[in-house]
């Protein structure tokens, strides 16, 4: 059996096998190269889950401590940070210089309550080009009814003033901003209720932040807010009587402990001494001697006796220009707790 081979047949076959496979390695490397792009989509800064520590999609948000961590390694993603305040929750560190989103919070001690709009002084566009001149008489007559607007009323120009003494006396006294919002809220109350008519801003504002220094248990006596408002304890007090009147409200009793602490501090006493004088005070809560006593008085004697235990030179006359107590009352609770207690 004789068996002929076409040499022609054989070179065109492999040929065209040859030109196939080329063809199919070129369209796998056109399919790697449109697939790269998804790839890099994937693995790229954008995607929430993908981890550039481990190359894993196991990123979590962690609801405690607000951060993006790897379930897999552990890692803290620090190029994504939550923003609670952001519409979309996440915040580059990016877009840290973009301000269109912040602005004054909300707060009762100013008097727009921080929502106020205001127009600036420069006639010029966005672009800083200088307005026309028919634009400036319009926006200077924006100007004119927008501060109009605001201050329409007797209440709102009585606040925009009441606003601006009581951050200031609040500065004076040291009072956190708690206490500040706690005394503009009460202000505002009276405002509503009109009890600002005909009567002294000054005496009202600083019943205000004596009742909210009450209300918060800050040690401040009607004497320290006084003297900063620059009236008299009278004044003060009676405002504050119609408040409570008025208002309704409920004071809580300031404890003997917070004026120890308070007098204490006023005549720089050694932390030995302070101790001392609470220990003293928690025996004489418990034997009570403290019922029916004045506990500016109580507070006084007691640290004059803490004093003598700690070897702490304090003169009596000290005592009673900061307690705002008489000599003759503080001799007379001292006498009763040595006698009580047998200091």
């Amino acid at each position: 059996m004789i068996i002929t081979v076409n040499l022609l047949d054989i070179n065109a076959k492999l040929l065209e096998f040859t030109i196939s496979r080329k063809t199919r390695d070129n369209k796998r490397v056109q399919y790697v190269v449109s697939m790269e792009p998804a790839e890099q989509q994937i693995h790229s800064k954008d995607n929430m889950t993908y981890c550039q520590h481990c190359e894993s999609e196991t990123v979590i948000f962690d609801m405690v401590s607000s951060e993006f961590v790897c379930s897999s390694c552990g890692c803290v993603a620090d190029d994504r940070i939550f923003h609670g305040d952001n519409a979309a929750g996440i915040v580059n560190p990016s877009e840290y210089g973009d301000r269109t989103r912040t602005g004054m919070p909300e707060s009762l001690a100013v008097h727009h309550k921080g929502l106020s709009t205001l127009i600036g002084l420069d006639d010029t566009d966005a672009r800083g080009k200088t307005l026309e001149p028919a634009q400036k008489m319009k926006m200077q007559r924006l100007r004119t009814w927008n501060n109009r607007s605001q201050l329409n009323d007797s209440i709102s120009r009585n606040l925009e003033k009441a606003m601006k003494f009581l951050n200031n006396f609040g500065d004076k006294l040291y009072l956190s901003q708690a206490v500040m919002e706690s005394a503009a809220y009460i202000y505002r109350k009276a405002a509503l209720k009109k009890l600002a008519k005909g009567r002294s801003t000054l005496g009202l504002v600083g019943a205000a932040l004596y009742a909210a220094c009450r209300e918060t248990a800050t040690p401040k006596t009607v004497a320290d807010v006084a003297a900063v408002c620059n009236i008299s304890s009278k004044d003060v007090m009676a405002h504050y009587k119609l408040i409570l009147r008025e208002l309704s409200l409920q004071m809580p009793v300031l404890h003997g402990p917070d004026y120890v602490t308070l007098i204490a501090n006023r005549l720089d006493l050694s932390e030995k001494t302070k101790r001392e004088a609470l220990r003293i005070y928690t025996r004489v809560q418990q034997n009570r001697i403290s019922l029916g006593k004045n506990p500016r008085a109580l507070a006084g004697a007691v640290i004059y006796l803490a004093s003598q235990n700690c070897n702490e030179f304090l003169r009596q006359v000290e005592i009673c220009q900061v307690a705002d107590i008489s000599t003759v009352s503080l001799r007379k609770r001292c006498k009763e707790i040595k006698a009580t207690l047998g200091i």
